[in-house]
């Protein structure tokens, strides 16, 4: 028997990244296991740290190939060098890397259950109307089929019978045409609900495949958080440990988490348009020319049907029609409201889009057998190529193809502590030294810069703008510009800046995510870009006093 859900992109999507999450779950469970082992055997470390780390080396191999992995995976190297001194990194290890991949691993185990739920929920209601929609179908030909026998019977009879006779063949004949127009009304309804199930089910996988690369997003996340604090551990070791903690440094420092984050959102979306996915249409007896149903009623019946189809399409055109002008309006307004119902408008119109597709792939169907009956060409049609039949049994059913477009957006991230710890500006060295710039660093090489020690002296420059930095020290923070807000933006956290239309602001610092730093009358701290107009510099003509 065919399957009803084996065509759907949607569902695909989900299988594959519901296996990516497996992978990346099983991970996080080795990983536990891998540092809880550690913490457990300090007496005997030597020993027991070289099987835990061939260990990690292999179940890194197992995941995908980014940078937070790879760090991971280059950790064991440091595990195989590192023998003794390590009860203190033990006790770390317990509170801060195993505690939180394990409530990681507890709260995505709690939410992924309700959504395997959902979906199997919905997809059993999809298989369930395929299946009723086949019964009915064959309940419908089997008396339409007792109809028209009951038909010819009494038209060959209605001569030679008695009144009484002949008004009781016509109340059999009455109640016939009766039980076969409530069955047909049926169908017809059961085809039509069809669509709507599988809408909702294709929703509902849309909707738990979003949820779940969030919760992917938070793993690596969590991975590189796990890992800055990993760093911070072993960068306070004694110095026989130097050597040990240059090298893990160097691996954490070459982790770039926007990076992997962003290969996951392109490894897990597909966003191609020409996706088909198959639909069962609405097959009548009347269609087939090998019955015994006579060539006269046969074509007064398709009439009927593409009567009904003709209303039904011509509803549903203005239904689209009012969606697409709905959509147009809340596409100019830029509120949070509006965007939520664009957001709900696009998602009613692609229902409706379907739905007219279906109604029309029909009519298409049911006007050329009409033609065939009458002896006409048949009229090119857009769905003419995309209907084909198979059989099951000794039945024959008809498919149509329909375009399905996967839309998924592709939501780029960027965890707002991400972007604060990645603002530790090197400025040069005062009264024009010579100063060598460290090497960038994002992601989980942060944390470590951070903790070097590094002092940096105060500088003011030439307009005053000095900040001190996290550690409290003094750091040269020269203006780039300055911005005009376009609009009014209201902070949500302590370190953003509140700023009203018409605002003039120093921009200290731009950051790809669209975060910038700046000040605003004595106080700085982020404020969004797509808020702000640059302002042209203005070069000032260099001094000639030396």
């Amino acid at each position: 028997m065919k399957d009803p859900l084996g065509t759907c992109t949607y569902n695909l999507l989900y299988q594959d990244l519901k296996r990516f999450s497996k992978n990346g779950e099983y991970f996080c469970k080795e990983l536990v296991t891998v540092f809880q082992q550690r913490s457990e055997l300090e007496i005997n470390y030597a020993k027991g740290l070289q099987k835990l780390a061939g260990k990690l080396i292999k179940v890194s191999k197992t995941m995908s190939n980014n940078s937070t992995y790879n760090a991971w995976s280059l950790l064991s190297n440091e595990m195989f060098t590192v023998a003794d001194a390590h009860r203190i990194l033990g006790q770390a290890l317990q509170q801060d890397v195993i505690l939180e991949i394990r409530q990681i691993l507890d709260e995505h185990t709690k939410r992924k259950k309700p959504l395997d739920n959902a979906i199997e929920k919905t997809g059993k209601l999809v298989v369930t109307n395929w299946n009723e929609q086949l019964k009915v179908k064959k309940k419908l030909g089997g008396l339409t089929r007792e109809h028209e026998a009951l038909f010819s019977f009494v038209e060959k009879n209605k001569h030679i019978c008695t009144e009484k006779e002949k008004q009781k063949m016509f109340n059999r004949l009455t109640k016939s045409a009766e039980l076969q127009a409530r069955v047909d009304e049926n169908y017809f309804n059961m085809n039509m609900e069809g669509h709507q199930i599988r809408v909702k089910w294709e929703n509902t996988l849309k909707t738990c495949y979003q949820i779940m690369q969030e919760l992917e997003k938070q793993r690596i996340e969590a991975l590189c958080n796990t890992l800055n604090k990993f760093s911070l551990h072993t960068s306070s070791y004694s110095k026989t440990l130097l050597h040990s903690e240059q090298q893990t440094e160097q691996a954490i420092r070459r982790v770039d988490m926007e990076k992997d984050l962003q290969n996951l959102v392109e490894d897990t979306c597909v966003t191609a348009d020409d996706n088909k996915a198959e639909f069962l249409m609405a097959d009548y007896f009347e269609e087939d020319g090998r019955t015994i149903m006579g060539k006269e009623r046969r074509r007064d019946a398709l009439k009927i049907k593409l009567q009904r189809l003709e209303e039904w399409i011509t509803k549903t055109k203005k239904d689209k029609e009012g969606l697409e002008k709905m959509s147009v309006v809340y596409s100019e307004k830029s509120s949070r409201s509006s965007q939520k119902n664009l957001e709900e408008t696009e998602q009613l119109l692609d229902e409706t889009t379907l739905k007219l597709d279906l109604l029309e792939a029909t009519h298409c169907k049911l006007n050329q057998t009409l033609m065939d009956l009458e002896g006409k060409p048949k009229p090119l049609h857009r769905f003419s190529d995309s209907i084909t039949k198979f059989k099951d049994k000794d039945c024959e059913h008809s498919i149509v193809k329909l375009s399905r477009p996967v839309k998924i957006k592709k939501t780029p991230f960027r965890s707002r502590q991400s972007l604060r710890t990645s603002i530790i500006y090197k400025g040069p060295a005062k009264n024009g030294a010579s100063h060598q710039d460290p090497a960038p660093s994002t992601g989980a090489g942060t944390a470590s810069a951070q903790l070097s020690h590094y002092t940096e002296p105060q500088r003011t420059e030439p307009n005053g703008a000095h900040y001190e930095n996290e550690d409290g020290e003094g750091a040269a923070c020269y203006s780039l510009g300055k911005c005009k807000a376009l609009y009014d933006f209201s902070s949500e956290k302590m370190d953003e800046l509140n700023i009203k239309e018409g605002d003039l602001l120093d921009v200290l610092l731009k950051d790809d995510s669209g975060w910038w730093y700046g000040e605003l009358n004595g106080e700085r701290g982020h404020f969004p870009s797509t808020y702000v107009e640059e302002l042209p510099v203005l070069h000032m003509p260099k001094s000639s006093v030396a």
